[in-house]
């Protein structure tokens, strides 16, 4: 039997045929793998927290949970609910908050035995998607004259004037216990010294309220109750002679003294000279530092004029100038965009330390402060503590 013999135009026309059909088939093939993701990348974010409250390690069941919403528009609460027997609440937001393009911020709170508790800040539509939780605490009582507190470090600036030291000092501590600390007595709950001769104290701005801490005899004082993980306390005075003594009772993990040049040599042992700070071009400190303190006073003392540089600066010194050099070297060969990305690293803890008083210091400055201007200076003092957290 006899087939026919397929033409030469007969094949190329089959060629391109199945060319065309299997260019479709993965045409089509790539649609239906990607059309899912567009799909699900487009849906839209429902602006509702699905959180919990939790009492330590268990769900708190009853509680009453605040939302609060900052924003140049708007600032204060705006919504309650009261938590299922499980912890569990709902809120919804008036908008999904757009991060980097709107200054909106959300948080609840929740109140529990006496004490308030934050939820973290909500600032754009990826925190919408994870559970989100308030923790509170069980309380315990303190002994008399309060508790004993590490500290994790502590940072005290030090800017030479013709009467003395204008100092900022700057204590970062931890609360151990798993359970909030206070005083049933409304007494200390912690207190620290000063160096002598301190006098014209002032708190910087914090989350303890005015009447929640004072200064006796030269000590700090703090009467607010202290729930687990770090504190942060900032404290402004003078000093009010050139030599002074800085008490160190209990454990210290890091110390460190920074003195704003141009200022007099000083000597602060048992701490030893450290590789000078510059936080921004101009602004430079001298640093001292000692790690793992214990129990210690620490003698700061003026050696002679300001001008009189030991051996020993001036190595360091030397160093500094020859690390400028090379910075600046650098940074001129580098292009724009790369500078730009450059000055948008992570700021050091020192900085973010001054960011934190110059931010306390404008908003003090402020004669009647609204209240929509209280609640964005504490969220923006809220972002650079969590900032300084990091570096912990």
């Amino acid at each position: 039997m006899l087939h026919d013999t397929p033409k030469p135009h007969d094949t190329a026309k089959q060629r391109s045929h199945a060319s065309r059909s299997r260019l479709l088939f993965v045409g089509l093939f790539f649609i239906t793998l990607t059309f899912p993701l567009k799909v699900f990348a487009q849906e839209e974010v429902v602006p509702i927290i699905n959180g919990q409250v939790m009492a330590g390690n268990e769900p708190l069941s009853g509680a009453m949970v605040i939302l609060h919403q900052v924003s140049p528009a708007l600032s204060g609460e705006i919504d309650s609910i009261q938590a299922g027997a499980d912890g569990r609440f709902s809120l919804t937001l008036p908008r999904v908050p757009a991060h980097g393009v709107e200054s909106e911020v959300y948080f609840a709170s929740v109140r529990y035995r006496a004490c308030l508790y934050f939820g973290p800040a909500i600032t754009g539509p990826m925190q919408l998607d994870s559970l989100y939780i308030i923790q509170a605490y069980d309380t315990l009582s303190v002994p008399p004259g309060g508790a004993d507190l590490l500290l994790v470090q502590r940072s005290l600036f030090l800017n030479k004037v013709e009467d003395g030291w204008e100092a900022t000092d700057f204590i970062q501590v931890v609360q151990e216990e798993e359970r909030t600390i206070f005083s049933p007595e409304e007494d200390v709950v912690w207190s620290y010294p000063l160096p002598e001769g301190s006098n014209n104290f002032e708190m910087g701005q914090s989350d303890i309220s005015p009447d929640a801490f004072r200064f006796t005899n030269g000590r700090f004082e703090v009467f607010s109750p202290l729930p687990p993980g770090e504190q942060f306390f900032l404290i402004r005075y003078n000093i009010s002679k050139d030599d002074f003594n800085i008490p160190m009772p209990g454990t210290t993990n890091r110390m460190e003294v920074l003195i704003r040049e141009p200022g007099p040599q000083v000597t602060f042992p048992p701490l030893v000279p450290a590789m000078p700070v510059e936080l921004e071009p101009g602004n430079v400190f001298r640093s001292y530092e000692g790690l793992n303190i214990q129990d210690m006073e620490i003698q700061g003392r003026v050696l002679g004029s300001q001008f009189e540089l030991p051996a020993a600066w001036l190595g360091l010194l030397l160093a500094a100038v020859l690390g400028g050099m090379g910075v600046w070297g650098y940074r001129r060969s580098i292009p724009l965009d790369a500078e730009e990305e450059h000055t948008s690293q992570p700021m050091s803890r020192e900085a973010l330390i001054l960011a934190i008083a110059e931010l306390d210091e404008e908003f003090e400055k402020r004669t009647e402060p609204s209240k929509a201007d209280r609640d964005r200076f504490q969220a923006q003092r809220k972002e650079l503590l969590g900032q300084l957290k990091s570096h912990s």
